[in-house]
Order: C-alpha cells, then sequence, then structure tokens
C-alpha cells in the first residue's frame, strides 16, 4: 500500500458491474500535520483495480465525492450513515470520518429504497503493527488453549478428515492462523530440519539362495542349518547335508516411516484446508476482500506445493494410523514443532469465543474483542504463577457436536479461583471475566449503576485463615485503541477546566477520551470493595510501562494503565511491570495493619451489620470497670511506629514478658500507652481483635528490630486529655513495677484503678 493524497473506489451494482466511483481526498491541513492517512495499492494517486482496496486512518476525517453516477439520480444515502455525513441535499459530496472504527467497512449506496450497489475500505488502526498484532493474538489464543484441549480431549480423538461444516464468517480467521504458522520462524526451521535431517528407519526384507552364494552366519542361519527339510550332501564338509536353500535377511535403510508419513500428512491436510477456506470464499458474494484473501491464499498455496515437492516427501506413502505415542514425534527436534502446529491448527483454528457473529467476521470491532479475550488469557496465566499453582480453566472448553468450543462469552461470568500465602496470610484469589456487578446491598455490588469491568480480581480470606480481613476488588479494563497513557489521564502539565471530558491537546479525534479515566473512577468507586481500577493497552512505545496514582500514600486506593502489549514471541510486552503490581497488591492485601486495611474496617464499622456489643463509640468518660491494657513503649522511634500505624504490639508467647492468646488484657477496650524514656502518655480505644503477627510482617510494616512474633491490636486516638489528666508515665511505670512483671511487660487494670494513680501521683 502506498501513501497518497487522494484514491478513488469503484462501486460495484448486482450484476457485479461499476456503477459509480466513491473519490476520498485528505483535507489539507490534516494531511499537512498528520503525516500518512491515506493508502491505496496503486502507484498511482488514483486506483481503478478492482480487487483491490483503500485504507483509511481511524479518527481522520476526509473530504469524500460520488462520481459517474447516473444523471437522473438526485438523492444519495450511504449507509452507515454515522461514518458519511452530506455536506448537501444531494449527498453526493460530504465528510467522511471513520471515528473509532477498525478494520472493514461495508458501504451500501442508495437511491431512495433503490440499492445502487456497495463497496468495501479498510480502517487501519494508529498502531504501525495492527496486522502483525492481530496475528499473534489469535497465534498466543491458540497455543495457550492447545495443551488445555489436549488435557480434556485425547489426541486419538482427532479425525482424518477435514472439518467442512464451517461457516464462511471464520474462512479468513482460520486463513490468518495458518499463514501466521507458515510465517513463523518456529514452523520453517522446523521444516528445514527435517529435510535436512529426516528420519530413518530400517526395513529388513527375505530373499532365497543357494548354500553356495554365500550367506553371513547369523543365529537364523544357523538355525536352519538344524531343520528339517530338502538337503543337499556336502562331501568333506564337518557336517554331511546342508538345506538345498536358505533364507537371506538383507536390512535397508529407508524414509518412509510413521514420522514423516505424519508431516507429508499435516502438509496435505493444511493444503486441502486451504482449498476449502479458498472454495468457501468463492462460494460468497464477490468482494474485495474476497478477491484478496483468494490471491493470499493461493500464495500459501504455492508454498505448500513446493514443500510436498521435495524429494523427502515423494518416497513417503499415506499415513494408516494416526501415531500418536509416537517417540520421535513428541521428542526430535523438528518432528515436535509440526506435530505440535498440527494439532493446534486440528484445534485451536476450530475456537469458537460464542460472542456476536460481528466480533469476528471481519466488522470493526473483531481486534478490540480479540484483545480482550487475549489479555484474560496473559492475565490469568501471570495470577495463576504468582499464587503458586495452575488454574484450573477447564470449564472454558466444551465439547460440541460442532467441535471444540472456548466457553468464554460475553456477559457471562467466568471465575478462576487459587489460594497463596503471603505474610503468614492465607488468601483466596479470583479472576473474574465479564463479572456484572449489580446495584444492591450485597459486598460486591454496585450502588447505582450496573457495572461490569472486562476483568476483576477479588482476593478475599481463604479458608482456615484465622484472621481475617475485609476482601478487595481491584479491575482491569482492556482498551486496545488506546496507544499512549497520555491519551486516558493526560499530561502531567496539562490544565483542564473542571468537569472537561476532551481529549488532552495535541491529540487527534479518535485516541481514548477521557471518558475512559471517568470510568475507572467508576469502578472504582461505584462497586463496593474495590480497592483499584486499571487500564490494560497495547501501548504505542515499547519503553512505556504505564502509570500509577495511589490515592493516598499507600499502593492501594489508586488507579492506573499498564501495557499489555503481544509480540511476535509470543513473551507478551509490559507483562513483568503487570506481574510485580499484583505481588505488591497481595502483599498489600497480605500485609497487616495498613492504613487501606483500617480504613477498610472502619467503613464497614460505620455502615456494616457488625454487633454492637463491643464499645466502639464513647461520648462520656468510660465507666469504672472498663478495662484498659497499660502499654509499655520502649522509645521514641517504637512511639512513632505505633503513631504511624495506628496498632500496638504485645510480645507472643513462648518469649520473656509474651502473652497467649487468650490473655484477658488482649480483650480491653481502652489502652493507655507510657513511654518512661519520653515521658509521654496517651489514651487510645482497641478496636479490632488480636492478631498474630510473624516478624516477617513487623519487618514489612516498618517495626524497627523486630525479634519474633507479636499480638497486634488496631487503635483509634481519644483526643479526651481531660480523661487523663494529673496522670504521668512514672507513675504508671511505678504501678507496673509493683506488680511483679518483667520490664516491659504490659498489665491490665480497670479505669477505676487508673483513676486512683492520679490520686496517689498528687
Amino acid at each position: 500500500m502506498r501513501a497518497v493524497s487522494e484514491a478513488s473506489v469503484p462501486l460495484h451494482g448486482p450484476a457485479g458491474k461499476v456503477v459509480a466511483r466513491l473519490r476520498i481526498a485528505v483535507l489539507p491541513r490534516k494531511g499537512a500535520s498528520s503525516g500518512a492517512t491515506l493508502w491505496s495499492p496503486g502507484s498511482k494517486s488514483v486506483s481503478s483495480d478492482l480487487s483491490s482496496s483503500v485504507e483509511l486512518l481511524e479518527g481522520m476525517e476526509y473530504r469524500y465525492a460520488w462520481e459517474d453516477i447516473q444523471k437522473d439520480i438526485d438523492s444519495l444515502i450511504a449507509d452507515p450513515e454515522e461514518i458519511f455525513q452530506a455536506d448537501t441535499f444531494e449527498g453526493k459530496t460530504g465528510r467522511l470520518r471513520p471515528r473509532l472504527a477498525t478494520g472493514t467497512i461495508r458501504v451500501v449506496l442508495r437511491a431512495g429504497n433503490h440499492t445502487l450497489g456497495e463497496l468495501e475500505l479498510e480502517v487501519r488502526s494508529r498502531k504501525l503493527s495492527y496486522p502483525s498484532e492481530y496475528r499473534w493474538m489469535l497465534r498466543d489464543i491458540a497455543e495457550q488453549m492447545t495443551e488445555l484441549v489436549m488435557d480434556r480431549f485425547a489426541v486419538s480423538e482427532a479425525r482424518f478428515d477435514l472439518d467442512d461444516t464451517r461457516d464462511a464468517v471464520t474462512l479468513y480467521q482460520r486463513f490468518t492462523f495458518l499463514r501466521a504458522l507458515f510465517e513463523s520462524e518456529r514452523f520453517q526451521g522446523a521444516l528445514r530440519e527435517i529435510i535436512r535431517h529426516p528420519h530413518t528407519g530400517w526395513e529388513s526384507t527375505s530373499e532365497i539362495v543357494r548354500p553356495g552364494a554365500g550367506v553371513r552366519a547369523d543365529s537364523q542361519v544357523l538355525r536352519q542349518f538344524a531343520r528339517s527339510g530338502p538337503r543337499s550332501a556336502w562331501p568333506g564338509g564337518p557336517i554331511a547335508s546342508v538345506p538345498s536353500r536358505l533364507a537371506r535377511m538383507r536390512t535397508e535403510a529407508t524414509r518412509d516411516t510413521a514420522p514423516n508419513r505424519f508431516v507429508k500428512f499435516a502438509l496435505e491436510s493444511w493444503r486441502q484446508m486451504l482449498g476449502d477456506i479458498d472454495q468457501g470464499l468463492a462460494e460468497t458474494p464477490a468482494t474485495l476482500v474476497t478477491t484478496r484473501g483468494r490471491r493470499e491464499i493461493a500464495a500459501v498455496t504455492s508454498q505448500l506445493e513446493e514443500l510436498l515437492h521435495q524429494e523427502l516427501f515423494t518416497e513417503v506413502g499415506s499415513l494408516s494410523r494416526f501415531p500418536a505415542d509416537d517417540q520421535v514425534l513428541q521428542k526430535r527436534e523438528g518432528y515436535r514443532d509440526i506435530f505440535r502446529a498440527y494439532v493446534e491448527t486440528e484445534f485451536a483454528a476450530r475456537l469458537s469465543w460464542q460472542s456476536t457473529p460481528e466480533d469476528y467476521g471481519a466488522g470493526q470491532r473483531d481486534v478490540a474483542t480479540l484483545y480482550e479475550y487475549w489479555a484474560f488469557i496473559q492475565l490469568s496465566q501471570l495470577v495463576a504463577s504468582l499464587v503458586g499453582q495452575t488454574f484450573d480453566m477447564s470449564p472454558l472448553v466444551q465439547s460440541r457436536s460442532s467441535g471444540l468450543t472456548v466457553g468464554i462469552r460475553t456477559g457471562v461470568e467466568t471465575v478462576l479461583s487459587g489460594v497463596v500465602e503471603r505474610f503468614d496470610r492465607r488468601m483466596k484469589v479470583e479472576l473474574c471475566f465479564n463479572r456484572t456487578y449489580r446495584r444492591g446491598t450485597a459486598n460486591n455490588s454496585s450502588w447505582t449503576k450496573p457495572m461490569r469491568p472486562d476483568y476483576s480480581l477479588l482476593i478475599s480470606p481463604g479458608e482456615g485463615e484465622p484472621a481475617t480481613f475485609e476482601p478487595i476488588a481491584v479491575h482491569f479494563d482492556a482498551k486496545y485503541r488506546v496507544e499512549f497513557v497520555k491519551e486516558v489521564f493526560g499530561l502531567d502539565d496539562e490544565e483542564e477546566g473542571a468537569g472537561s471530558l476532551q481529549a488532552p491537546a495535541g491529540l487527534e479525534r479518535g485516541g481514548a477520551l477521557r471518558t475512559d479515566l471517568l470510568k475507572m473512577h467508576a469502578y472504582r468507586d461505584a462497586i463496593r470493595r474495590t480497592a483499584g481500577a486499571y487500564v490494560l493497552y497495547p501501548g504505542g512505545d515499547a519503553e512505556e510501562v504505564g502509570r500509577r496514582y495511589p490515592e493516598y500514600h499507600e499502593l492501594l486506593p489508586g488507579l492506573g494503565a499498564f501495557v499489555l502489549r503481544p509480540t511476535d514471541t509470543g513473551n507478551a510486552c509490559g507483562v513483568s511491570a503487570l506481574r510485580q503490581f499484583i505481588s505488591e497488591v497481595l502483599d498489600h492485601v497480605a500485609t497487616r495493619l495498613t492504613m487501606h486495611e483500617r480504613g477498610r474496617h472502619w467503613l464497614e464499622d460505620a455502615y456494616g451489620q457488625q454487633k454492637q456489643d463491643r464499645l466502639t463509640r464513647v461520648l462520656a468518660p468510660p465507666l469504672p470497670d472498663t478495662s484498659v491494657l497499660l502499654g509499655f513503649v520502649k522509645n521514641r522511634e517504637h512511639w512513632n511506629w505505633i503513631r504511624a500505624r495506628k496498632a500496638y504490639n504485645v510480645r507472643a508467647e513462648g518469649r520473656r514478658g509474651g502473652v497467649h492468646a487468650g490473655a484477658a488484657l488482649l480483650q480491653s477496650q481502652l489502652l493507655l500507652l507510657y513511654c518512661p524514656s519520653t515521658d509521654e502518655i496517651e489514651l487510645a480505644r482497641i478496636v479490632s481483635d488480636a492478631e498474630r503477627v510473624s516478624t516477617t510482617s513487623m519487618a514489612a510494616m516498618g517495626y524497627p528490630n523486630p525479634n519474633g512474633d507479636y499480638w497486634c491490636v488496631q487503635l483509634q486516638w481519644l483526643q479526651q486529655a481531660q480523661w487523663i489528666v494529673g496522670l504521668s508515665s512514672s507513675s504508671i511505670d511505678v504501678y507496673v513495677r509493683g506488680l511483679g512483671l518483667v520490664y516491659g511487660e504490659p498489665a491490665c487494670a480497670i479505669w477505676s484503678k487508673v483513676r486512683s494513680l492520679t490520686r496517689t501521683a498528687e
């Protein structure tokens, strides 16, 4: 395709005759500022080749005019009307705006109720690798699903006849997959290795000879000497007679082996498959796309024909049995790649995503929809590797009479679950595809309108986890058309009016609007228990890794975007950054006493249905029998940690001054902190049950010099200085020492006793 300033596309009538032409021209100001935006296959600026197609760029604006129209036609209507915006009542000229459409646009020209003809236009994505990414995504989906299919369906179930039940809608999709397979370096290298070093077997043949012809002595010949039957005298020999005829075995090398027959069978199967696809396209109405597709199919078929005429395959016979257990096909270099490729084409090429027909029907949503499916597979593999196990993805594959089907359907929730342990906290991790959060009062619901993120990562307490916590959800949305993160979040120094929904300055129409950012806010703020919402996009630069925006000073809650882009190697670009982020999310949830967890606790305390048998609000002074934990603070560093984390720690049993899980002091309602080294005291309310935290977790929370396990409780500071007027750290320290406890060991007292320390100090 060559960049041009204007191009002409023929409009074919019902009889195939050219009845008009559509002239498309680049607007001068657009062409000057945006580089190439219009492409034509011809060498001239105006193309008349009936088998060619003009390519536009998404998000651009063009001038169009209908030419060579019959003079008696006064009013024209071009469908889709939202793309063709006429500037006259006759409809012969106007503006052509593809907007966000990507792929093939079928244009129908009408005059009233009469259809004049139709043509097709191609709309390029702004990504230079648009066609390649489409093939790479198909390849990745097929490769990842093949092993799953093989686990559920034995190879022996593969049929030798090709599936001819496929409709024409998926024909070009199948060809795209086959072409990507043949063009891959892995496939080409496998064929070169097989032709250079083919598998060789040994074939034994038997012939009858006279004893005097010379026979190599072996065990079989010796046994013939001892058998009965016609014999001849052997004058002067060591024995009186010898057999009149001897069977002589001859071993010869042969390349007509089962592995080589299979390779030939695979090549012939692919050739037949291409022939079936070509026939299917031939039976459909002739369009520019089908003509181009048949031309591309002919080129690939020619390559297969050339391979089958290699000397190796002319010596090889037909395959009579599927060699599923052949060790050469399973292990030998080259052969195992062809074997895997055949399985992929037999099974994975039949995968159907059971969504709307236009997703794969050469329409304008195919690439974006494929990216959603591809990103789900990448995300599921990533999360599975982090939880240290393989997700059970068998529900994704269903066996039907028409073939194998991948059961990911738009609007139907798909859940993959696993369990992970971080910092001694056991967590259940679930990955959902297209889960709908409807309006309601449930923990995972929307409190406004129904919301349906592309993917949801749900983290909740695992079975048997003693220290429960509020579950969280992190949502991801796949945005194939987002090319740069600034399209969603804008530039750092960008200034926008309040409530602006316009794209950042400098971005052409067709880029992602700021509504994508607002959608992330909607997911995070409308769906209960949501801790973050993030965009997954292919990215316009390999060096771009995305951006994160924490709301406060911790990882969650937050918003952000991550690059996730298919590559020719199969290793998705940006997956390492996304893996690190999700790993940090798991660490964040597992870490005790984070501000985020504390905030979720108070939300549940304020709006939830928790029992009210605990002292949660004290507007009046504590009652005399209120239990108080007298908490020793070592030094200023320890004091600052307690203030920052709003938590207090007590040594666990097994250490000097440690307490056991059922200790009464851990059930106290108030905490009175005292630090003899700084002469400070402070009163707080205990708002959580005691939770055992390991040395590793304490270190992760920044505790100074942890040494063993601790019991930790969360606090709420009480701004009631009048309640502790007259108390001092020294008076509390004297009282605790008088109890005979180890220095620094926590003690428990009732509020009336604490108040009596005030009088003692006086």
